[in-house]
């Protein structure tokens, strides 16, 4: 096991890279922070690469097993690698997951999964939490559009709460080929905006071969997704209410295919 106390240490200096989204693509390496985090990517299966931590989590070595890297460091050279304001003092490096996070343009599954999509939700944060209502809700499938912000971003990972780790996702250049190719295998897919041809969620015909896309924070779907979608579906809420949060509509439209599925 290594102990390191330099901040300008070559491992220190290369891991603090792993903050851009460049460096990260460019080595097929990311990075998560937390005790929480890294019993699930235990949990899960998730080949990693190393582990740092301070001297008063030490013991989260011994759940390690002998492939994963061990390395001690000092508060003040954990705090020049971290992410977070508050760093709890366990850092993991790992390589991507390929098996689970997928780049490709057209979609070559069958109707049999539940599948939710993204269009240009550019927050790490909504990507992450809508990860998560994704594991809450039985979702087998994220379709993202890879102006979406970036599924290893540290933010992203954390506000999954772990569903990072268990969620597949399907990252794609061309979403509206890729909802074309949903539309040919069964899938009816819905557009989530508000529109006077929207249909309520209450009122729609939802099953298990439903699809919903949500568009951006400030600006929602463009035109040429919707064109890609059989319908538009909206949320009814109270007047004066323009919209919701992309994550929190997400997750109600999740409920929704859930409930009606599980009667």
């Amino acid at each position: 096991m290594q102990y390191i106390t330099s901040r300008s240490n070559p491992l220190i200096v290369e891991t603090t890279k792993l903050k851009e989204k460049k460096y990260r693509r460019d080595t097929g390496l990311f990075a998560f922070e937390g005790l929480k985090l890294l019993e699930e990517a235990l949990l899960n299966n998730t080949p990693l690469l190393r582990v740092f931590a301070t001297e008063e989590n030490k013991n989260v070595f011994e759940t390690l097993d002998s492939k994963t890297e061990k390395i001690l460091v000092s508060r003040s050279v954990y705090e020049k690698i971290s992410f977070e304001k508050s760093p709890e003092g366990v850092f993991c490096v790992a390589k991507y997951l390929d098996n689970r996070h997928k780049f490709a343009t057209i979609y070559s599954g069958t109707p049999d999964i539940k599948i939710f999509c993204l269009s240009s939700v550019r927050d790490p944060g909504n990507v992450g939490t809508i990860m998560r209502c994704a594991g809450a809700f039985e979702n087998d499938l994220l379709i993202i559009s890879d102006d979406c912000a970036d599924i290893y971003s540290s933010k992203t990972i954390r506000a999954s709460m772990g569903a990072f780790f268990r969620i597949d996702t399907m990252t794609t250049p061309d979403l509206s080929k890729t909802l074309s190719d949903l539309t040919s295998k069964g899938y009816c897919v819905y557009a989530a905006r508000v529109s006077d041809d929207s249909v309520p969620v209450t009122d729609a015909v939802i099953n298990d071969r439903s699809c919903f896309v949500v568009g951006n924070e400030g600006n929602g779907l463009p035109e040429e997704i919707i064109k890609s979608c059989n319908k538009s579906i909206s949320i009814p809420m109270s007047a004066g209410c323009e919209s919701l949060n992309v994550a929190a509509a997400s997750g109600i439209l999740m409920w929704e295919r859930y409930r009606r599925i599980k009667k």
